[in-house]
């Protein structure tokens, strides 16, 4: 692989890996609408919220170190998109700040990945559709948008955090001892840490929502 970004021309880490000029395409099993891009927020359709069926990867199929990082990509922005759900589905202005913290660093997670992999997206992948897009490790879990149920809030997003980071646990295991084994690590620390703090912050809450 090449020694620097075909697009921004910068010298790309240790082990060469660079996501620019990567494309993938996928179909909506509900409605067959076709989706291009490096990753899909929340891994749904934005047209109708249906599950979505990668069919292609341009230059990507036989690298599996590419398909690790469009999905560490992809659950980052998911992981940012769904705590900025819940900091505005509730009316507590502090709970609602503790899940806007909590999007921002997802949102910085997903931004290093960027730079650092140079994924070079055309468009803004922290952008919310406000379609109906349920997180795809959890969809038996519902999303409560009713600031009554805040405790319910919580539930869902430590939830969200140990399966996350168990997806990315698995995920080390399957690497060599290497950049992408280090990242998967890196990352399922950091949802362990969330996992922290969200159970902290609902048990220092659970006097005032039930």
């Amino acid at each position: 692989m090449a020694s620097q970004c075909p697009k921004c021309h910068e010298p790309l880490d240790e082990e060469g890996i660079c996501c620019a000029g990567i494309e993938f395409q996928w179909r909506c099993a509900s409605c067959y609408k076709r989706t291009r891009g490096f990753a899909v927020p929340f891994g749904r359709c934005e047209l109708c919220g249906g599950t979505l069926e990668r069919l292609s990867g341009k230059n990507a199929e036989t690298d599996a170190r590419i398909l690790a990082l469009q999905e560490a990509f992809q659950i980052e922005v998911s992981s940012h998109l769904f705590y900025r759900r819940l900091a505005a589905a509730v009316d507590d202005p502090q709970v609602s700040d503790f899940f806007e913290s909590l999007a921002e660093q997802e949102r910085e997670h997903a931004l290093e990945l960027e730079r650092k992999y140079h994924i070079h997206l055309g468009r803004d992948p922290l952008r919310d559709s406000g379609g109906r897009l349920p997180y795809p490790f959890f969809d038996d879990l519902c999303f409560f948008a009713n600031s009554g149920e805040v405790s319910r809030l919580f539930d869902c997003a430590i939830a969200l955090e140990k399966r996350t980071q168990q997806f990315f646990v698995e995920k080390a295991a399957q690497f060599a001892a290497g950049a992408l084994q280090d990242l998967y690590r890196e990352l399922a620390a950091e949802e362990e840490g969330h996992v922290t703090l969200l159970e902290t912050e609902k048990e220092r809450g659970s006097g005032n929502f039930g």
